[in-house]
């Protein structure tokens, strides 16, 4: 039954993250060169927060020059990406079903949940659009 389904099985585990002491331009790259919303900072394999594009945008929205240098260069200098990630992180362990995701998801602000092992190291993400996929592909 579909709602016993393990969340390991809408687990996308190719991610893309970043680290404290990486400049925030970095981020802004990846958002940039990739069709994602959400980028976790990792301390080794744990996580310690989340960055989503929406958190860049809020602090590019007001410079004023559409030169994508520039704008790194005033993101490198005024921000940190410890300044501007989450701390408060949604996390499930790898033994979750798809339904608890779906909870989880349906009463937060925040689209995405880090999925974790026994040990506390990220295995993957689970995001609002990950479930909108799951659901296309089983309706009958």
């Amino acid at each position: 039954m579909i709602t016993n389904e393990k969340i390991k099985s809408i687990l996308t585990t190719d991610i893309l993250s970043v680290h404290l002491k990486q400049n925030l331009s970095d981020v802004n790259d990846i958002f940039r060169e990739n069709m994602i919303h959400h980028i976790p900072v990792l301390d080794g394999k744990y996580p310690i927060g989340m960055i989503s594009s929406k958190d860049i945008f809020k602090l590019i929205f007001n410079i004023d020059t559409q030169d994508e240098r520039m704008i790194d260069a005033i993101l490198d200098h005024n921000f940190s990406i410890e300044e501007v990630m989450t701390k408060d992180l949604i996390t499930l362990p790898l033994s979750s079903t798809i339904k608890e995701a779906a909870k989880v998801l349906r009463f937060s602000t925040i689209h995405s949940i880090i999925v974790t092992n026994k040990k506390g190291e990220m295995e993957g993400i689970v995001t609002s659009t990950d479930l909108i996929q799951y659901l296309y592909d089983n309706i009958n």
